[in-house]
């Protein structure tokens, strides 16, 4: 008993390949536009989409290969299917470049990377399945000529791509770094581009840093210090996020191949072989001799292929590496550079953004999310149960705050303020290396010890940083709807941005904190605890106000008199919301924003940087930015901190580097 009809898989089987070449071709299109998106937005859809194309794409354009070559044998006998097939084989070189991908995504995660044998493998055996259609369909006429070039056009994109994901490995870009001495000769007209000077630094510092390597650091002679301590807090966090867009590209994208001699040939003779196939192609062409459908998407191939070779080039030319090409080889005068760059950020806003991440922090509030829950009707609550089960049902719950200047300039200062310490009695390497761990090892206990004098420990380093975390995070939230002073409104923003941010980071990014064991149970404890003693707010709509109400609830029903030692984390929280009310409300926000940067910065310097090469693909993350403000800063502990080197930059060497 056949399941479908005979007149059903006759049409299926006349529009398989063609169907299959026509969504390779779509999934190519969403590669290009979006691959490189996910640097500077946060938005969940295109993150999905993105992934969806990634997985999909290799599986679909390797079925229509293989369909490609079955139709190769099938068509022996029949002259029809014979004109037909030797159409359809002229594609086979189009999903060769489709494998290859764009210039825009190579990898999807840095896991994808490691994966390069994978792809190795398959250049070779994709490209053989694809010179054997090529061989069968083998004649005289002209598209057996058009489809040479097209051919080892595609071999080379797909070689590019096993390449660059290779060169783009942990080992492999970690030998690369100790293999290759950095060579420190640049333009004197580069330096004075802040381009020029987040290329320098990521050349110096950045690459090693995400490769996990040691960096001799000189102190006040150091020259990223020299670039990054007279800087503006808007300034220096322009700096870093062009370097952590220098370094996105070398992890996802063609960016080692791109820009090179090498890449920008093999760009031109992509190009040339498209529009020459498209030309010949539409002058040769017998559209009598092959069906229409055929004709249409072969058609459809090339023109695509041409648009997506233009539109690679434009990005090529909008790009911050080739500003700095153009500086450096004095081609144009950097004014002029910056003045295009501003008309091109204009003109071609949706190609190339003016953000290089999204300038954003995720927001996540413990309490809020409780009451959201507890207020969900039994119906509500048994679809957020199925749903859970297959996503994460807190995802909800997140919303997204602008990093805007007040926030940068806060961080900045505290920042340069602890640099400032260890720059000024900068001595011997030990001396510096403990003093350096000693401010980064602060995370709140420093700060309050002037406001709760000799008990400061209970609430942050006796207990383990996510204990920690939670417990301030519940305290903040309490005060922060408690009060409602129009006085303060900086630092009391600041301080409720920081904690939602830094419990984001702990519920959604735990592998960038420093997590106790127990966290799992610790958090669902707490929302267990909260939910007990939180009040429905039965008829209120305002958010707001709901939370309010809530929060005012906690602070009078919540009992705060067990030992410290059995104090649970909201009880913990309670207990520090309770002493901060007692406060005056400036100098109580102004130390809740202080607690929560050095929190902030703690969290920074112990997150291992291959977190942090991870969440580049998010949108970015402000805890990477803050990283790498400290490594700048000189505070970094993967520094081998040095006095005198004959390999310091003097001043003399320095002028001229910029």
């Amino acid at each position: 008993m056949e399941i479908f009809p005979g007149k059903i898989r006759k049409i299926w089987n006349g529009w398989e390949v063609r169907g299959l070449v026509l969504l390779s071709l779509i999934l190519q299109i969403i590669l290009i536009l979006f691959g490189s998106r996910r640097k500077f937005t946060a938005r969940l859809t295109v993150r999905i989409l993105v992934w969806s194309a990634y997985l999909v794409a290799d599986s679909v354009a390797t079925i229509a290969l293989g369909n490609l070559a079955n139709s190769q044998a099938d068509s022996e006998g029949n002259k029809h299917k014979k004109s037909g097939s030797a159409l359809q084989s002229f594609w086979a070189p189009f999903l060769l470049l489709h494998l290859g991908g764009p210039d825009t995504i190579t990898a999807y995660s840095l896991e994808d990377n490691e994966l390069w044998l994978r792809h190795f493998l398959g250049l070779f055996v994709q490209a053989g399945l694809a010179f054997y259609v090529f061989l069968r369909s083998w004649s005289d006429n002209a598209l057996t000529f058009i489809a040479i070039p097209m051919f080892i056009t595609g071999i080379i994109k797909y070689g590019e791509r096993t390449f660059v994901l290779r060169s783009s490995s942990a080992e492999n870009f970690k030998n690369s770094l100790l293999s290759f001495p950095l060579d420190l000769d640049f333009p004197d007209q580069a330096g004075s581009t802040y381009l020029a000077e987040a290329y320098f630094l990521f050349k110096k510092q950045s690459t090693y840093l995400f490769a996990s390597l040691v960096i001799d650091y000189y102190g006040p002679n150091d020259p990223t210090y020299s670039i990054m301590h007279n800087k503006l807090a808007n300034d220096a966090f322009k700096l870093v996020e062009a370097e952590l867009g220098f370094m996105y590209d070398v992890l996802y994208t063609k960016a080692t191949i791109v820009y090179s001699r090498y890449g920008i040939f093999l760009r031109c003779m992509s190009f040339f072989s498209s529009v020459s196939a498209l030309i010949v192609y539409s002058v040769t062409i017998d559209i009598h001799s092959y069906p229409i459908a055929d004709i249409s998407l072969t058609y459809l191939l090339l023109v695509v292929a041409v648009f997506l070779e233009v539109y690679a080039f434009i990005l090529f030319l909008l790009s911050d590496i080739t500003k700095i090409w153009l500086i450096k080889y004095k081609i144009v005068d950097k004014n002029l550079v910056q003045l295009l760059g501003r008309v091109a950020g204009r003109i071609c806003s949706v190609i190339y953004p003016k953000n290089r991440w999204s300038r954003s922090m995720a927001q996540y509030n413990l309490i809020s999310s409780c009451l959201k829950e507890k207020s969900a009707t039994r119906i509500g609550f048994l679809i957020t149960f199925l749903i859970s089960k297959l996503v994460n049902v807190k995802y909800r719950h997140l919303t997204r705050k602008e990093v805007d200047i007040d926030l940068q300039k806060v961080i900045f200062e505290h920042l340069k303020c602890k640099s400032k310490k260890i720059i000024d009695k900068f001595d011997n390497y030990i001396d510096n290396r403990q003093k350096t761990k000693k401010l980064l090892e602060r995370r709140g206990d420093y700060v309050i010890k002037k406001k709760f004098s000799g008990e400061s420990n209970w609430s942050t380093v006796e207990v383990d940083f996510d204990h920690s975390l939670l417990a301030w995070h519940i305290a903040t939230t309490l005060c922060y709807y408690h009060d409602h002073i129009p006085e303060f409104p900086l630092k009391r923003e600041i301080s409720k941005g920081l904690s939602d941010y830094m419990l984001y980071l702990l519920v959604f990014c735990p592998s960038m904190l420093s997590k106790g064991i127990s966290f799992e149970n610790k958090y669902e404890d707490t929302c267990n605890a909260i939910k007990s003693n939180i009040l429905q707010s039965n008829g209120i709509s305002d958010e707001a106000s709901q939370m309010t109400r809530a929060c005012k609830g906690l602070l009078e029903d919540v009992k705060s008199d067990q030992e410290e030692d059995d104090m649970s984390v909201l009880h913990v929280g309670h207990r520090l919301a309770q002493r901060l009310r007692s406060s005056e409300v400036g100098d109580k926000w102004e130390m809740l924003s202080e607690v929560w940067i050095e929190m902030l910065s703690y969290a920074a310097n112990r997150c291992p940087w291959k977190e942090h090469g991870r969440q580049l693909t998010n949108g970015g993350e402000l805890l990477t930015h803050v990283s790498l403000l400290i490594a700048h800063l000189g505070l970094s502990e993967q520094y081998e901190m040095k006095k005198n080197s004959i390999l310091a930059l003097s001043d003399r060497e320095w002028q001229h580097l910029l």
